[in-house]
C-alpha cells in the first residue's frame, strides 16, 4: 500500500466518530427490490429467492464488496407479503464489514382493477464490525514503518463490533404499467460509531424510485416476439450526499438489455469545478421461467475513472411457482427484474 493510501486510512478511522456512513451500492436494485422499498415485500407474481454479488472499484486495493440475499412470499389470503433480507458488506484494508439481518411485511390495499397501493415495513438488526489491527496509523507512517504501537490507537480504545437495531418503511403505487414509490431507511437513526463516547448518528436514507413499462407491438400474439420498453429512476438522498439513477430496458423473449446513467449534472456540484457525473451502466440479463440472471458493469465517468476500473455486479433470481400462473385479482408491479 502507498503512503497516500496509508494518510487516508489513518484519516478515516481517526474521524470514525464524526463521519456518517453510508449505505450499500447495487445498479441493479430491482434484482432485490426488498432493499430498495419493503412495500416491495410479495409485489412478484411468485415466492422469489434473490442473489446479488457487487464488486466495486476492483483498480483500488481491498476496496467493497457487497453480498446480498433475500427471499419474499405473497400471503394472498390475508394480502400479506412477507420476506427476509440478509446482506454482507466488506470495504477497506480494515476490514470494515456491515452485516444485514431484516425481516420485511408489506400490505397490499386494491384501490381499483387497476391501481393498488402497498405499505411495506422492516426491522432488523445491524452488525458493525473491523480489525483495527489491519491499520495504519499516522504516527506509524511517520516513524519511517508500519509497525509497533500507534499513540493514535490508544487515545481511546473503540470496540471492534457494534450491533444496533435499525427500521426501513415505505409506499408504493402501482398499475400494470406504471409504479412509484419512496422509503425511508435508518427511521431510528441509530448510534453507529465503535467509540462508546462518540454519538455517530447513521442519517436517515430518502428514496424515490418509479417507472414505467411499454409494448412495442402490442398487437404480436407470439408471446416470444412481444418486445418491451421500461423506463425506470431512482434518485436517493442520505445526510449531504445525494444521488439520481435513470435507466432504460428493452426485452424481448428471454432477453434483457439496459442502460442507466448516475449523476446529477447541472443542478449540483459538491465543490466548484467539479461537475457531478459518476458511471453510466450496462446490464444484460437473461429471463427463463423461472429464472434470471442479470450481469451489469458501472464505467466511471467521474474524475476517478483512471483508477476504479468500474464496478462488477452479478443478480440470480428465481421464483418458486410457475410466473405463467395468473394470480386471481391481483395486479402486479411491472417493474425489471434486474
Amino acid at each position: 500500500m502507498s503512503k497516500s493510501l496509508k494518510i487516508i486510512t489513518f484519516i478515516f478511522v481517526l474521524h470514525t466518530k464524526l463521519v456518517f456512513g453510508q449505505d450499500m451500492q447495487f445498479t441493479q436494485f430491482y434484482a432485490s427490490s426488498i432493499y430498495l422499498n419493503p412495500a416491495f415485500t410479495g409485489a412478484n407474481v411468485c415466492s422469489r429467492v434473490s442473489l446479488t454479488y457487487r464488486n466495486q472499484w476492483p483498480g483500488v486495493k481491498k476496496t467493497y464488496q457487497s453480498y446480498m440475499i433475500s427471499m419474499d412470499h405473497y400471503l394472498q389470503p390475508q394480502h400479506v407479503g412477507i420476506g427476509l433480507l440478509f446482506a454482507a458488506d466488506q470495504a477497506g484494508s480494515g476490514a470494515l464489514k456491515t452485516t444485514i439481518i431484516s425481516p420485511s411485511f408489506a400490505y397490499e390495499a386494491k384501490i381499483t382493477k387497476t391501481f393498488a397501493i402497498r405499505a411495506g415495513i422492516q426491522p432488523g438488526v445491524v452488525i458493525k464490525s473491523i480489525d483495527f489491527d489491519k491499520l495504519v496509523f499516522g504516527d506509524q507512517i511517520s516513524r519511517g514503518g508500519n509497525t509497533g504501537a500507534s499513540s493514535v490507537a490508544t487515545v481511546e480504545t473503540p470496540t471492534q463490533t457494534k450491533a444496533f437495531f435499525d427500521i426501513n418503511a415505505g409506499i408504493l403505487l402501482y398499475t400494470a404499467k406504471y409504479w412509484g414509490g419512496f422509503s425511508l431507511s435508518h427511521l431510528t437513526t441509530p448510534n453507529e460509531s465503535f467509540y462508546e463516547s462518540a454519538d455517530t448518528k447513521l442519517p436517515m436514507k430518502l428514496s424515490v424510485h418509479g417507472g414505467a413499462k411499454f409494448s412495442l407491438n402490442e398487437d404480436e400474439k407470439d408471446s416470444k416476439q412481444k418486445k418491451y420498453i421500461s423506463t425506470a429512476l431512482h434518485y436517493r438522498s442520505q445526510d449531504k450526499f445525494d444521488q439520481f439513477d435513470i435507466g432504460v430496458y428493452f426485452s424481448q423473449s428471454i432477453f434483457n438489455f439496459g442502460i442507466w446513467y448516475r449523476g446529477i449534472p447541472g443542478l449540483k456540484a459538491y465543490k466548484p469545478g467539479y461537475s457531478n457525473h459518476d458511471a453510466m451502466s450496462f446490464i444484460v440479463g437473461l429471463q427463463a421461467e423461472r429464472m434470471n440472471v442479470g450481469y451489469s458493469y458501472d464505467i466511471t465517468i467521474s474524475k476517478l475513472a483512471g483508477s476504479t476500473q468500474g464496478a462488477h455486479e452479478i443478480t440470480i433470481s428465481y421464483q418458486l411457482c410457475n410466473p405463467k400462473k395468473k394470480v386471481k385479482a391481483r395486479v402486479v408491479v411491472a417493474c425489471p427484474k434486474f
